[in-house]
């Protein structure tokens, strides 16, 4: 077998393996859909259960980097709390091992068994979710096949007498240098069940020692942790606090099996005959008692992480780095994403709101440019955004779901609309006083600055209801929309007055008329936030109601 024959059976494996890993990962995910939230959301009660859902979930999946992502959602979502999704998550390693032991076993022998009834379930159906099963049965058959590429690979380099030459030269030098292959390896491949799988197969075919295969496992589990703290960072500190956690867990593990490390080349000479199975079994055997000791000090390495983690950075609107493509196959999650991009937009149209008030009241011309700054990250945000939900709405969605999704849609279009309307009111204060040099009566001005202050009142009562998806909230913003209503058709009579009496200009009047009415267009958006909010909480009532049969 030539040189590149052999490479590409080995890269080609790991290429087969990670795409079957995602093709089964995203349609198991489509399939379980909401009830994966509600199935997070239980285990976070309780630390075992936590685990073993972790670790059954991930088992299922293929994948902790995609549940520990999934967990990233929930946090930020406010749908779990840190504590709660650190068991889950701890489960997770232990449950990524899963794929590792089947390829072992040596699992590609029923890869085309796999391939033949997946293709037959999802070519034979209409059914949107047996489609889903089949590719998922699919994407575990290419799963299968890379294992066996690769370990056809392995065994024939294992014949190439001065490439093993050269790795024994190398893992001999120092442990070190193993580790940090280790960890290199699961950082390339962004996957340390693929760089496991790799260790087995190097193992198994005697390129490596018992030995260096352990410390190359011990550099994958700690490459794992470092690849969470890199999407974190990469991520604006996107849940760092969780990345955090994992790191001290992944330090924690890596420094007692360094310390104890005969006793764990011991036990992995004593679980099996085969190396790739010592190896395999090690690498469950490191996940399952890391967790087991860490598992006491989870409260402890939460207040830590709490206290030295640094508080999240300002937010690059224009980037949305918390709208991961990964989140979109468990659309609760994504929709919780969804939340958190509606809330920082109507935290933009509040800053918004107060350098359009200073503009006017304090003369401050020079903000409008800040103002269209902030409005044209809105746009960004709403398209970005909106283009996030449209991929949601392809999914697998319950009627929950889907409630959700328009409502949010509705939601990002009248915080666009609102910052619209507040962009026009700076630039007709700038343009009244910059062209016109038209001064409103003390009066007039007082007029306004009760609106602005009903409306500040109504925009921190929109970005609390949307983030508590609190409905009494909501119908204080509905009581304070019919206040500024009142206000502003009282406002609108003493106007008339003024111009009958000749106390108001008539260039004076069309500008007063024109900032009064986009103000009023602004409290109406915050009136359709509010009525968004109040239908998507009934709708979850009757939804309960419904499930509990109350």
């Amino acid at each position: 077998m030539t040189n590149i024959k052999i490479l590409f059976d080995i890269v080609g494996g790991i290429a087969l393996i990670l795409y079957g890993t995602h093709l089964s990962g995203v349609n198991l995910q489509k399939m379980l859909g909401s009830y994966l939230e509600e199935i997070l959301k239980k285990a976070g009660k309780n630390p075992v259960r936590g685990v073993t859902t972790g670790a059954a979930i991930t088992g299922i999946i293929n994948s902790g980097g995609t549940t520990t992502v999934m967990l990233f959602g929930l946090i930020t979502g406010g749908i779990m709390t840190l504590k709660e999704a650190v068991p889950v998550m701890l489960g997770a390693s232990i449950g990524s091992t899963l794929a590792t032991q089947l390829a072992s076993m040596h699992i590609e022998g029923y890869a085309l068994v796999f391939l033949t009834v997946g293709v037959f379930i999802h070519l034979s159906t209409k059914k949107k979710i047996l489609k889903m099963a089949g590719e998922a049965i699919i994407g575990l058959s290419l799963l299968f096949l890379g294992v066996g590429f690769v370990f056809l690979g392995t065994d024939a380099l294992a014949d190439n007498v001065l490439f093993v030459k050269i790795v024994e030269y190398f893992l001999a030098m120092s442990a070190l240098k193993t580790i940090i292959a280790g960890i290199v390896i699961t950082l390339m491949l962004q996957s340390a069940m693929a760089a496991s799988i790799l260790a087995v197969a190097l193992g198994a075919a005697s390129i490596i020692d018992l030995r260096s295969a352990l410390f190359l496992v011990l550099g994958i589990n700690l490459g794992s942790g470092l690849k969470v703290v890199y999407f974190a960072l990469r991520g604006e500190n996107f849940s760092g606090k969780l990345a955090f956690v994992r790191l001290l867990f992944g330090l924690t593990g890596f420094a007692v099996f360094i310390l104890l490390f005969p006793y764990f080349f011991s036990f992995a000479q004593m679980s099996a005959m085969d190396a790739g199975r010592q190896i395999a079994n090690a690498h469950t055997f490191y996940n399952i008692v890391s967790t087991l000791i860490f598992m006491p000090f989870v409260p402890l390495a939460v207040k830590i992480s709490e206290r030295v983690s640094s508080r999240s950075k300002p937010l690059n609107k224009n980037q949305l780095f918390y709208l991961d493509q990964k989140l979109i196959c468990t659309p609760s999650v994504s929709l919780a994403q969804v939340k958190r991009g509606a809330v920082e937009m109507a935290k933009i149209s509040f800053d918004m709101l107060e350098s359009t008030k200073k503009i006017l009241f304090e003369g401050k011309a020079e903000n409008l440019e800040a103002v269209k700054r902030d409005e044209e990250k809105i746009d960004v945000m709403t398209e970005k955004i909106t283009e996030y939900t449209i991929r949601i709405s392809q999914q697998n969605l319950s009627q929950r779901d889907k409630l959700k999704l328009y409502s949010f849609m509705h939601v990002l279009a009248d915080i666009e609309h609102l910052a619209d309307h507040v962009l026009k009111v700076a630039e007709i204060c700038v343009d009244m006083q910059i062209n016109q040099r038209v001064e409103f009566s003390k009066k007039a001005k007082v007029e306004l600055s009760g609106v602005f202050g009903k409306l500040k009142i109504m925009q921190n009562l929109v970005i609390k209801a949307l983030d508590e998806n609190n409905p009494k909230l909501a119908n204080e913003i509905i009581r304070h929309e019919n206040k500024v209503d009142e206000i502003i058709k009282k406002i609108t009579a003493n106007h008339q007055e003024r111009i009958k009496e000749g106390l108001c200009s008539p260039e004076a009047g069309k500008y007063f008329t024109d900032i009064l009415h986009n103000l009023e267009r602004v409290g109406d958006h915050y009136d359709n936030v509010a009525f968004a909010v109040i239908d998507r909480f009934r709708h979850e009532e009757r939804e309960q109601s419904r499930r509990y049969g109350e």
